[in-house]
């Protein structure tokens, strides 16, 4: 069997490998630079998930696992490690923990996916002042007669894949919030006409972009809040949450 060649990494290939995993080692959490007489420098090596040249007992131990590319030296297949983490992984080499890190970079390779997702789909901007009014310390919470809610209504929305805490976080922004949202798109459709009719579509938009990408729920509600964060640039997560709760009960999710 031919030896395949161990390539020399460019600035960008290393820029953009140790970017997917935040800079840190994803097996151990220690960061990957570090800071000497004001410069840094690397603490890493870029890693082979599946051997860059396996021996015969690799190549029998791993016959049968899942590789996330053919070609050894592609970018699916290389990963940061700290050098105390890359010495552990090669030697001895284990199922288990090629299993893991399988699955961490089927992660990572998600997560820049829905990161280039984001560039590609729009939201209004005016979207940030419904943002705002979640922060306003006076609001009026959501009763029945508003949104004819009861509880079952998420339930049936929802599937195995979502969270305990995730449906029980929905179900408070929609109990909490839904009125304080709905009046505030009421208010922008005064002075910009079908402006809530637009984000709707913006929303359901990326919602069946990530049904047609195949992920589960509870990735589909991650995602929105993700790309929600990214677009209005919100003090906190949780107002994305709130968002997108209201969308779970709108229909335009789920």
């Amino acid at each position: 069997m031919a030896q395949s060649e161990r390539r020399q990494y460019g600035e960008a290939q290393n820029v953009a490998l140790t970017s997917q995993v935040d800079g840190v080692c994803p097996r151990c959490d220690k960061p990957l630079f570090y800071k000497k007489s004001g410069k840094s420098f690397k603490a890493y090596e870029i890693a082979h998930i599946y051997p860059l040249n396996p021996s015969p007992q690799e190549i029998k131990l791993l016959k049968d696992e899942e590789r996330l590319s053919e070609d050894v030296n592609d970018e699916d297949n290389l990963i940061p490690l700290c050098k105390s983490c890359h010495g552990k992984f090669d030697k001895p080499r284990t199922v288990e923990e090629y299993r893991q890190l399988v699955e961490i970079k089927k992660r990572l390779i998600a997560r820049s996916g829905q990161e280039l997702l984001w560039s590609s789909h729009h939201l209004e901007s005016d979207i940030r002042s419904v943002i705002e009014a979640l922060y306003e310390e006076n609001f009026v919470g959501a009763t029945a007669a508003d949104i004819e809610y009861e509880p079952t209504a998420i339930d049936e929305k929802v599937d195995d894949s979502i969270t305990r805490p995730t449906v029980r976080k929905i179900k408070n922004n929609v109990s909490d919030y839904f009125t304080l949202i709905k009046t505030h798109f009421s208010e922008i459709d005064k002075a910009n006409p079908n402006f809530s009719d637009i984000v709707s579509l913006q929303i359901k938009t990326y919602f069946l972009k990530q049904q047609q990408l195949g992920v589960d729920k509870q990735a589909i509600f991650d995602n929105l809040v993700s790309w929600v964060n990214v677009k209005t640039k919100p003090k906190s997560i949780d107002a994305a949450e709130i968002l997108v709760s209201f969308f779970v009960q709108n229909c335009e999710v789920f």
